[in-house]
């Protein structure tokens, strides 16, 4: 199996002004509101436990709801069973995919599993235990591929993250997803594309390609001006901001 890459690039100033060049101020875009588990548990950066041991689980909420589990970082020998490859059942989506972000790459993989629109919403609303919220197939993920010592017990919501999302966007010759994530005081706008592999292409071809295409992709943000966040990522960034504050329900 090749993954895809996905090629992201983060902004963190004069995100109206990016959106505005980038054309989206007008255009049709999906909104949804995005809590993620966590701990909460003393520590670094607002204690980030879950996300410090390379697990996500967020929850979205919208015209169409989901839940995700997701391993990022994590290492192909994790990926035991069935979780080798990406599929699609009744039940789940999972996926498995690169992800390159400047000099940090990441083998990530997640299952994605459809809810009821306004239901994850609720849970996060109420307070419980969003380990509850968890299909059968997110549970056994977890339990096959998630390293010893992660604690998952007694998770709680973190946010709201109001995210809005357009697709198709234009800048230069690329086509790019664009994502805008508001909440604690932050403000951040994430560019990103994805290099699908080609029949017959080996993995090194497709690192090489995605990496010219890195360049290039960089090249024409920093031909438009735009002012790129180096470092943590924008889940990162936005968690830290989010547990200095009480959680909103």
């Amino acid at each position: 199996m090749i993954p895809p890459i996905e090629i992201k690039i983060n902004l963190g100033t004069d995100v109206d002004g990016a959106l505005s060049v980038l054309g989206c101020a007008e255009s049709p875009a999906a909104r949804r509101r995005i809590w993620f588990a966590e701990s909460r548990a003393d520590g670094p950066d607002g204690a980030l436990a879950l996300l410090g041991s390379g697990l996500v689980i967020r929850l979205r909420s919208g015209d169409l709801d989901d839940l995700t589990v997701k391993l990022r970082p994590c290492r192909r020998s994790q990926l035991m069973g069935r979780w080798g490859k990406p599929f699609t059942d009744t039940e789940v989506e999972y996926r498995v995919e690169d992800d390159w972000c400047g000099q940090r790459r990441a083998l990530t993989a997640s299952v994605l599993g459809v809810r009821p629109p306004g239901s994850l919403a609720e849970v996060a609303r109420s307070g419980v235990d969003v380990t509850g919220a968890l299909n059968s197939a997110q549970r056994q993920f977890l339990v096959t591929c998630t390293r010893p010592g992660v604690a998952l017990d007694h998770l709680e919501p973190v946010g709201p993250i109001a995210a809005t999302r357009w697709t198709g966007v234009r800048l230069g010759r690329l086509d790019l997803d664009v994502e805008r994530w508001t909440a604690g005081g932050l403000d951040l706008l994430e560019l990103a594309m994805r290099i699908a592999p080609i029949e017959g292409e080996t993995p090194l071809e497709l690192i090489t390609r995605a990496a010219h295409a890195q360049r290039g992709f960089e090249a024409e943000v920093r031909r438009a001006g735009f002012p790129v966040l180096r470092g943590r990522t924008k889940t990162q960034r936005m968690l830290a901001a989010l547990v200095r504050r009480p959680i909103e329900r």
